[in-house]
């Protein structure tokens, strides 16, 4: 059966259809690449699958990774836990609780990976939406001025394990900081993407401290403005995979006391971002 590709009602992203997740042949894998770039967010819903199906769904998008963490909910170590669910008053996943700030998987490291995908087995009543935004069509709106302004720039990017929030962060010697454009390019395409995000981004270097802080509050506020976000109400099944290089995403927060439980794979990289 062939798959169809069907734009969503937003700035980015596509819904697959007539894919057997479970069972993805070489052509539908080259047109799940082709779509993921020229879409960055893609949505397949349908039944849960194995593991050993959802790391060869994975491997459509590049080389698949271990899971920095791992889970006795996982079997596989390539698979990483999202999930609220405790056992012995410990959880068992990571980022188990409430809202997350927008943010870009890994910029805080040297190669931060290319892609991520999810893979929802137990989802809440309400809340808990993943959103994302584009950021390629966010620096394609900005004034050329502004554009001018970025040529060339870096930025610092630092995380702390487990923080939700800017405000919280509390960094150690041992946290991990990467260095990265602030406008990155996009190799297969050749499309400038911005690459900073409100969690992880610190500071642009080369630019006073006040300067620096206001550029980077204007780019956040432009690039987290509705006109730019797909927000993905989740359904038991669904499959998610986002281009990690040009889209943030964030997650809206949820009741708790309610079970929410995804499966994930990371999709690696190879080279560190370049201009």
């Amino acid at each position: 059966m062939t798959i169809t590709v069907t734009p969503l009602a937003a700035a980015l992203g596509a819904s697959i259809e007539g894919l057997d997740a479970a069972h993805i042949t070489p052509e539908d894998a080259q047109a799940l690449h082709e779509a993921f770039l020229k879409h960055h967010v893609l949505v397949v819903h349908g039944p849960q699958i194995s593991e050993e199906q959802l790391i060869e769904f994975g491997k459509c998008f590049g080389t698949i990774e271990n899971a920095r963490k791992k889970s006795v909910l996982a079997s596989h170590p390539e698979i990483m836990v999202i999930s609220n669910i405790r056992e012995n008053g410990e959880t068992v996943g990571s980022l188990p609780d409430g809202e997350l700030t927008f943010h870009f998987d890994r910029i805080h490291q040297k190669v931060p990976n290319k892609a991520g995908v999810l893979h929802a087995i137990e989802i809440p009543t309400k809340g808990g939406d993943t959103c994302f935004a584009d950021m390629t069509l966010a620096y394609d709106t900005l004034p050329e001025a502004t554009k001018k302004k970025l040529e060339g720039l870096s930025a610092l990017n630092t995380y702390e394990y487990g923080q939700t929030h800017t405000e919280n962060k509390k960094l150690s010697e041992e946290a991990p900081t990467a260095v990265h454009p602030v406008v990155r390019t996009i190799p297969e395409t050749g499309r400038k993407a911005l690459y900073i995000c409100r969690l992880m981004t610190d500071r642009i270097l080369g630019l006073p401290d006040d300067e620096s802080r206001a550029l980077l509050d204007e780019l956040c506020d432009h690039v987290e403005n509705q006109k730019f976000v797909y927000a993905h109400h989740w359904k038991v099944g669904d499959i998610l995979v986002w281009d990690n290089r040009c889209t943030i995403h964030a997650r809206e927060d949820f009741d708790g006391s309610q079970r929410r439980l995804l499966k994930r794979v990371t999709v690696g990289d190879t080279t560190p971002p370049v201009h």
